[in-house]
């Protein structure tokens, strides 16, 4: 009777026992299926070959890895004093120039309110109304007397090409850097003669020739033209300046302008009609002509002493306005030039990266 009652307890431990001989079975097979890669793993890694600057070198495989990463951040430690030199040398070059360019703000205004330049402005309204002449006499003058003055669009070409040297020279820096930690890292495992199979040699001479490429100054320039070039900071560019200066400027003297022509109008009435006759008493001829130069000398010296007028009422604010003008566009063509080169170092030393990953990985794989 005992016996019969212990045959139902027996029968439901054999479920548990069977599962975990199966899963013990699995396990088994899983660990001879997969003992090629565990064997592996807990093996050192195989020797590479290595070739550098002539020599050649084996070193253990694991190490490859550790020259990876040594390359890696020396590119990146040059890439980011490749920007911060970009960002210094811009800045100064910048500073210099649009110093002197404000410099030659007074200029401007010496011709604004002079006699001459106020007539030539007048006389060129009454042309460019009448279809005579094209507009934006002030904007031409502000080039001519501004930038030009101050070589405006040849220093900035200038500036971009020292740009481009410093970016050569840095690259080349960095370039040069990296061969020295190469063959620091090396120079304990050099071998005496040449493996006979080069297949298998992981080639850093043709990485250290990829990366010359990166900072030969064709390479950089031709990087730069393409990419600088959308500042728009070539020719013409400070004509576009000096049209808005122009017409702030118009804009901050304006009042004074009608003021000086209503006035004007009235001192030419004045001189028409007794300026001339108030200076020459004779009649006939002599006095007619005598008449004419004292009228004119009268109306330009209202005019003279209008423009004076103008002057010390506006003057000041005119060039203030200038000047406002000129920081605006030293801001905005500061971030624009930043910006652009922020490419071309993004484009340079991204392709050296690709270049390294090119020459470690395939060669990580391959262990």
């Amino acid at each position: 009777m005992t016996a019969i009652l212990s045959a139902p307890r027996d029968t439901a431990a054999i479920g548990p026992r069977l599962l975990l001989l199966l899963v013990c079975l699995t396990l088994l097979l899983l660990a001879v299926e997969q003992r090629r890669d565990w064997q592996a793993a807990l093996q050192p890694a195989p020797p590479v070959l290595v070739s550098l600057a002539g020599e050649h070198y084996r070193i253990p495989g694991a190490r490859l890895e550790t020259l990876a990463l040594l390359s890696e951040l020396r590119f990146a430690e040059g890439e980011a004093q490749a920007r911060e030199l970009v960002q210094t040398h811009l800045r100064r070059g910048l500073d210099d120039l649009f110093t002197d360019l404000s410099a030659r703000l007074p200029a401007f205004a010496d011709w604004y309110y002079s006699l001459s330049g106020d007539y030539a402005r007048l006389s060129m309204l009454v042309l460019e109304k009448a279809n005579l002449v094209d507009g934006g006499y002030e904007a031409r003058k502000a080039q001519e007397i501004v930038f030009d003055g101050a070589d405006f669009d040849d220093r900035l070409e200038i500036l971009r090409l020292q740009t481009d040297s410093r970016l050569s020279t840095q690259a080349t820096a960095t370039r040069e850097g990296w061969l020295m930690d190469m063959l620091e890292a090396l120079s304990g495992d050099r071998q005496p003669v040449a493996p006979l199979d080069s297949s298998t040699v992981t080639s850093m001479d043709a990485l250290l020739s990829d990366l010359s490429g990166y900072d030969s100054p064709e390479f950089v320039a031709r990087i730069s033209a393409s990419t600088v070039a959308g500042v728009g900071v070539g020719a013409g560019a400070g004509m576009l300046l000096s049209r808005a200066i122009s017409r702030r400027a118009a804009a901050a003297s304006s009042r004074a302008v009608v003021a000086r022509g209503a006035a004007r109008g009235a001192a030419r009435a004045a001189a028409a009609a007794g300026g001339g006759a108030a200076v020459c008493a004779p009649s006939g001829p002599v006095a007619l002509g005598c008449a004419i130069i004292a009228g004119t000398a009268v109306w330009v010296g209202s005019d003279l002493l209008l423009l004076h007028v103008d002057e010390a009422l506006n003057r000041k604010e005119l060039t203030a306005t200038m000047q406002l003008r000129l920081d605006e566009l030293r801001q905005e063509l500061e971030h624009n030039l930043l910006t652009a080169y922020d490419n071309v170092v993004d484009r340079q030393y991204t392709a050296m990266h690709a270049d390294i990953q090119r020459t470690f990985v395939p060669a990580q794989t391959m262990r």
